[in-house]
């Protein structure tokens, strides 16, 4: 399902960001609606213009990351929107998210992000915090 392929894409960009081994977040951020809203595990909500400052001061700070995508599935495929919902498994902390895309034939895999909403299931320690909430690039 397309869905699921662009949940899975669009971390393994965040992987190689944060890594520090991706280089085009204009390619990125073009995968979500201009009025694209984010809200983070602390319950921040974030704009795509918001998105844009935290991914390009988190570039390379998190070198070898990899996030695991459990469980994805499609909550409802309708109407023109998508809802998908999957756990993001990251070494140090994990969180269950809901993601709202919107069809878009020239996108990768048809879909643009529109809306993601996002819980704790595994908050990071105190030594991790550098990533929690607002601050969090994903």
């Amino acid at each position: 399902m397309n869905a699921i392929k662009e949940i899975v894409e669009h971390h393994r960009f965040i992987e190689a960001w944060l890594s520090g081994t991706a280089t085009d977040l204009d390619g990125f951020l073009d995968m979500h609606t201009p009025d694209f809203t984010w809200y983070a595990p602390d319950g921040a909500l974030l704009t795509l213009a918001d998105l844009r400052t935290v991914m390009a001061q988190a570039r390379g700070t998190v070198p070898g990351l990899r996030i695991r995508i459990r469980e994805p599935r499609v909550l409802l495929d309708a109407d023109g929107l998508t809802v998908a919902t999957y756990e993001e498994d990251h070494p140090d902390h994990a969180r269950r998210a809901v993601a709202i895309l919107t069809p878009a034939p020239k996108a990768r895999n048809g879909l643009l992000w529109h809306n993601l909403h996002e819980t704790w299931t595994r908050p990071p320690d105190s030594a991790t915090t550098h990533r929690a909430g607002s601050a969090s690039p994903r």
